[in-house]
């Protein structure tokens, strides 16, 4: 289950589980004070939810708990779930929008639920979801659900990042504190180095992705494209993070690895005990529990490695209405359902790898004393910091140009093939020209 819940982080910077939810009274509103937008009995007929990569166990017990609450609740309603392969859902969506079999609910990441809004497969939510509904996700996973001038979901399950770092490695070494700038995870890293003889440091890479947000945040609001023009290359805080870490790299504080630069090479230096501190989301201990615990035991969580005030990223899934479906009233019913504060604080309990994106769920007593494991650690620290999340890198046309562009640049620039300057510079060249070739006139 953590293989699979590593890989759908690795591809889209999220985890993926599910809640066991609880029936309510079909007299009441919805739990977490949601209007289901209708009382029992006036919902009727069939309401089909598709749900992205969660077949099986314990997704299995989950659903067929889910179809009884909800039709629980409207009696004349048949609930219909079915799972289809996150690799394929958008298609799916898009190809059955040419036809009749239309499902009603869909599972989206914000990138499908933009493409297949601006194609107008999706249905605008403004009218149909009430302020209250509105104003119980938290702010920035919200607005992920917007496009142009509309509302097109509504926020499910979140991750953010934390730094992890080993425990046994910082007392060696003294450093009693996580890092909040460049400049002090060179430092640390540092000092930990010469003190374990191994590398402490690993930026994580993936596909660009994770550099890109870092930039963003390092930006700490200023934009770092204005208008569709890259205006990164003179920003100080930008500029020292890839000289830093360039030096880090070539001083042996950041591992020779760290030029592939992925999530699981991560995990697995961690695992062995040459690495001392990244940051990434709750799953990246996800093996180590059962594979290396004795690692498991002296991992730390800590705040994001930057400025406490700066914006993080957060990863959302959220759920959308195809334009198409047959039944809206008792899609946006059910919607909303899944996504009240109480069934969002039984998701997260049953999955503890991934957050809710209603503030009551925060506010239990499992956000705010969750305990003092290092997966609990993770936990609090992520909700911590998912008060200053959003969605820092927007859904663009050319977005895997854009990351491609900062993959390429940021490695060449750590093995000292270019330098910070001249890194930056050829990813701002990449970007104009790309920007300029889709005509996107965006800034963030």
């Amino acid at each position: 289950m953590e293989r699979k819940f590593k890989q759908m982080l690795f591809i889209f910077l999220m985890g993926s589980l599910f809640i066991g939810l609880v029936a309510c009274n079909s007299e009441s509103e919805d739990a977490g004070g949601t209007d289901s937008g209708a009382d029992s009995g006036e919902l009727s007929g069939e309401v089909t939810m598709w749900t992205a990569s969660l077949a099986g166990e314990p997704f299995d017990t989950y659903f067929a708990d889910l179809e009884a609450a909800f039709e629980d609740l409207h009696p004349e309603l048949d609930v219909i779930i079915e799972d289809i392969p996150q690799n394929e859902i958008e298609q799916k969506v898009l190809t059955s929008l040419t036809g009749d079999d239309v499902p009603d609910l869909v599972n989206l990441a914000p990138r499908y639920m933009v493409n297949i809004a601006a194609q107008g497969g999706l249905l605008e939510l403004n009218d149909l979801v009430s302020d209250e509904v509105k104003g119980s996700y938290l702010e920035g996973p919200f607005e992920s659900g917007h496009f142009e001038d509309g509302l097109y979901a509504l926020p499910w399950y979140l991750t953010t990042t934390v730094s992890w770092y080993n425990g046994d490695h910082f007392e060696q070494a003294g450093i009693t504190e996580t890092p909040t700038s460049t400049q002090e995870i060179y430092d640390t890293s540092k000092t930990i180095t010469e003190e374990t003889g191994k590398p402490s440091f690993y930026q994580i890479i993936n596909e660009g992705d994770t550099v890109m947000s870092k930039m963003i945040t390092l930006a700490n609001g200023e934009p770092i494209v204005e208008n569709g023009k890259a205006v990164l290359q003179n920003n100080e805080d930008i500029i020292e993070f890839f000289t830093l870490t360039q030096k880090m790299y070539q001083e042996g504080i950041m591992p020779q690895e760290n030029a592939e630069g992925s999530f699981s090479t991560a995990q697995e230096l961690f695992m062995a005990g040459n690495l001392s501190l990244t940051e990434s989301g709750v799953t990246f201990l996800g093996p180590m529990e059962s594979g290396a615990p004795a690692i498991y035991e002296v991992s730390k969580a800590g705040q994001p490695l930057n400025d406490v005030n700066a914006p993080m990223d957060v990863a959302v899934m959220n759920f959308s209405i195809p334009s198409k479906t047959s039944n809206p009233d008792a899609a946006v019913a059910l919607a909303e359902f899944v996504t009240n504060a109480e069934n969002q604080l039984e998701f997260a309990e049953l999955a503890g790898t991934v957050l809710p994106s209603t503030t009551e769920s925060l506010e239990d007593d499992y956000f705010q004393n969750p305990g003092d494991s290092p997966k609990a650690t993770g936990m609090l620290e992520a909700s911590k910091s998912l008060e200053r999340a959003e969605v820092l890198v927007p859904v663009v046309e050319n977005s895997a140009e854009l990351r491609e562009a900062v993959k390429i640049a940021y490695v060449e620039n750590l093995q000292g093939k270019l330098t910070p300057e001249e890194a930056l510079e050829k990813i701002a060249e990449q970007w104009d020209a790309s920007f300029e070739k889709t005509g996107e006139d965006i800034t963030f």
